[in-house]
């Protein structure tokens, strides 16, 4: 966009010294779900996932690419196509946790490890203005070890989001769809953590809360996914991510959580809560 400064310029009896000269459009100006829908048809499954690594900016052809380490990088984005999704990832450092949330999507905001507040997540009570829960599509926190409440008894309000999708507002419930993602690091190797301690270790004692945990719909196995290397980045072309990104917060709308049902029976071991997450991962 081209700005031009005029003092003397008035419009409907005031002065309006910015004027708009020139407007280029550098990403086109819409997004059509059905064409991005028919054009998925033209290429195979295998195709279409590579497509979807490379807009990430991954390079699917690589050897240490295999099918499943595939579907672990493309259940990070998971959470921008299904909504009210909660899911949660532990692993070492530098695997790229946190890259697709701060780097992949404006709908989706990151909140570093450290002391969290009621307010800044879902309405702040003076102003009365909804939060991050509210305006976001995905609200994800980095280094969740060191995530705090301020109150410990506030999580509780995060856990009744987590399984409701609402939020209490004075008297009345303010529904949104944002989900929540957790982000940890694990020092060392999981063999080891899971002989002297637990898969969960790296959460805060806040949050080592079992209501908490079940209301998680994946676990994504951290510890099996690569550290990043340079020969892993693609130099292909992807989807422009502003465009993608567009498209994929329209899929929520969509959900596809009876396919299941055509190829699998759950089991009866599996309660209500697991029921959901399975349903919920396999749609996303």
């Amino acid at each position: 966009m081209d700005l031009q400064y005029a003092l003397e310029f008035k419009a409907a009896g005031a002065t309006r010294p910015f004027i708009s000269d020139r407007l280029k459009l550098i990403q086109q100006p819409s997004t059509e779900l059905d064409e991005y829908v028919a054009a998925r048809e033209s290429l195979t499954r295998d195709e279409w996932l590579d497509v979807l690594l490379r807009t990430t900016g991954l390079e699917p052809s690589h050897p240490d690419f295999t099918a499943r380490k595939k579907m672990y990088h493309l259940m990070r984005l998971v959470p921008m196509v299904e909504a009210k999704y909660n899911l949660i990832e532990l692993g070492p450092r530098g695997t790229g946790k946190s890259y697709v949330y701060r780097g992949i999507s404006p709908f989706a905001i990151l909140i570093s490890g450290g002391q969290t507040t009621v307010a800044r997540l879902f309405i702040h009570l003076g102003t009365g203005r909804i939060r991050l829960v509210g305006l976001c599509d995905v609200v994800a926190f980095d280094e969740v070890a060191g995530v705090r409440f301020r109150d410990a008894h506030r999580i509780q309000i995060l856990k009744d989001y987590m399984e409701s999708g609402s939020f209490a507002r004075g008297k009345e419930e303010v529904p949104a769809d944002a989900l929540i993602v957790f982000n940890g690091n694990i020092a060392g190797e999981i063999g080891q953590l899971v002989k002297t301690s637990h898969l969960l270790q790296p959460l805060s004692d806040q949050m080592l809360d079992m209501a908490l945990i079940d209301r998680l719909h994946f676990h994504l196995p951290g510890g099996d996914v690569d550290k990043m290397r340079r020969e892993y980045l693609s130099d292909h072309y992807g989807t422009v991510v502003d465009y993608a990104t567009e498209l994929w917060r329209g899929l929520r709308k969509t959900s596809y959580a009876d396919v299941i049902d055509r190829y699998f029976n759950l089991g009866s071991h599996l309660n209500q809560r697991d029921v959901r997450a399975v349903r919920k991962t396999v749609s996303g």
